[in-house]
């Protein structure tokens, strides 16, 4: 593991993916830096199969390295949501599935990669620098209206905030570097003394739409219902608001009245759910000493039942 890569909760993931139970075929659907998978590998068997995904370019170098490493590790390379779908349509079933969301330190420290509101690089924010509209053609090209509602839709700005930044970024254009777009920032709403540097909500904002975040993360969760063994479990360690509540709802929805206590294996109260929620879990409080930008994860997870997919349930159309 590189120094200055911390996989987040990592002994939490372990226990909410039940991995002595498990067996047979674990997914990590966010490879990232690769913490979470080598800390899964050391959970699982002999005849076990660890399968990682990411469709960032450097990311597959280190998936490359595990998969010579270790036989029972092998990468796919692309975006999870593509990637899951191709697994279920191959006739694919595995035991749990972790999603690990957001960026991981090697992307947020590497100022080229232009995710960083403080080193200076190219405005790009993509996961596949290969793939899609960089946040300079986004920002350079759109008009202020659409800058705003992104910043508020996927970045929780405030409304007010939001026309003030897009106005600024408009009158600067173009804007080719990040410390262009914190400058804009800085310009448009000063600076707080609570609350942080304003320019982290608009960096995510338009990295979540340029990167087409949330509309993945939705069709991943899809798949990843049609891919779970009953008894499987989805974990997903989320880092702000609107991926969180997107699990949050997902879960909730495949939930049904179900009000069994989480320790019971089955539904016995007859609500016949298609997931059994977890409980939800945060980072401690030495974590976060350790590791700041844990502060703001959460950890959710959910059980398969047994009950099928049909065509009343969420996931029936699929």
């Amino acid at each position: 593991m590189a120094a200055g890569h911390y996989p987040v909760m990592l002994e939490e993931v372990v226990e909410a993916l039940a991995l002595a139970d498990a067996g047979t075929t674990i997914v990590d659907a966010t490879f990232g830096g690769g913490g979470h998978a080598r800390r899964i590998l050391e959970e699982l068997g002999p005849e076990d199969r660890l399968v990682g995904i990411d469709r960032d370019p450097e990311a597959a170098e280190r998936g490359r390295v595990l998969t010579g490493e270790d036989p029972r590790f092998v990468f796919r390379g692309g975006a999870y949501d593509e990637v899951l779908a191709e697994m279920a349509v191959e006739g694919e079933r595995v035991d749990a599935i972790l999603f690990d969301l957001g960026l991981s330190s090697y992307q947020i420290d590497e100022a080229g990669r232009g995710f960083s509101y403080v080193r200076e690089g190219p405005l790009d924010m993509r996961m596949d620098p290969g793939r899609g509209v960089s946040a300079a053609e986004f920002l350079n090209g759109a008009e202020a209206p659409e800058i705003s509602d992104v910043l508020v839709r996927f970045g929780d700005v405030p409304r007010g905030e939001a026309r003030q930044v897009a106005r600024e970024v408009v009158r600067r254009r173009p804007l080719g570097t990040t410390l262009e777009l914190s400058e804009a920032v800085r310009a448009a709403v000063g600076w707080k003394e609570r609350g942080g540097n304003p320019a982290k909500k608009v960096f995510q904002a338009v990295r979540v739409y340029v990167n087409d975040e949330l509309d993945g993360l939705g069709r991943a969760l899809e798949a990843a219902e049609r891919l779970l063994l009953p008894g499987g479990r989805i974990v997903a360690i989320t880092f702000h608001s609107g991926e969180d509540r997107m699990v949050k709802r997902f879960i909730s929805e495949r939930a049904g009245q179900c009000v069994c206590p989480p320790e019971l294996p089955v539904c016995v109260c007859g609500a016949r759910p298609i997931l059994r929620k977890g409980a939800v879990r945060k980072p401690s409080e030495r974590e976060i000493e350790e590791n700041p930008r844990s502060a703001s994860a959460r950890l959710r997870s959910a059980l398969r039942t047994q009950e099928p997919l049909g065509v009343d349930s969420p996931a029936g159309s699929s």
